[in-house]
């Protein structure tokens, strides 16, 4: 009995450990993601956050690496505020602003897909 009682514990915390550590971030993380990896300059992280074509990589990473200067200048990301989100099997909407150092306050609508490597920017 004890051991029964031993090997349905183990199975439980099994079960736990693989359903936290299982999935893709929620949508609204991607999109807070992306913006983490723009400010820090980094955008292949941020472009791997999207999707988009073998073809488009490239030109994306090239558009935010001329843009760049303007988020320095602004002093990059003071935070990112969720305004809301509505979130399918598939797909999902984020509604979000995301606030510079500066003050400037950015609002955007995200739309994302749920893809074989998780969540994914679309628009």
């Amino acid at each position: 009995m004890k051991s029964r009682l031993i090997v349905t514990l183990m199975a439980a915390c099994a079960l736990a450990l693989m359903v936290g550590c299982s999935g893709a971030d929620a949508p609204e993380k991607v999109v807070e993601r992306c913006w983490e990896h723009l400010a820090e300059g980094e955008y292949a992280k941020a472009v791997a956050l999207m999707n988009v074509s073998a073809e488009q990589v490239q030109l994306y990473q090239s558009i935010y690496a001329e843009q760049s200067g303007e988020l320095q200048r602004a002093g990059g990301v003071k935070n990112f505020e969720l305004l809301g989100s509505s979130v399918g099997a598939e797909e999902a909407t984020i509604e979000a602003a995301v606030v510079l150092a500066d003050g400037q306050r950015i609002e955007a609508t995200y739309k994302l897909v749920l893809t074989d490597e998780g969540w994914r920017i679309t628009e």
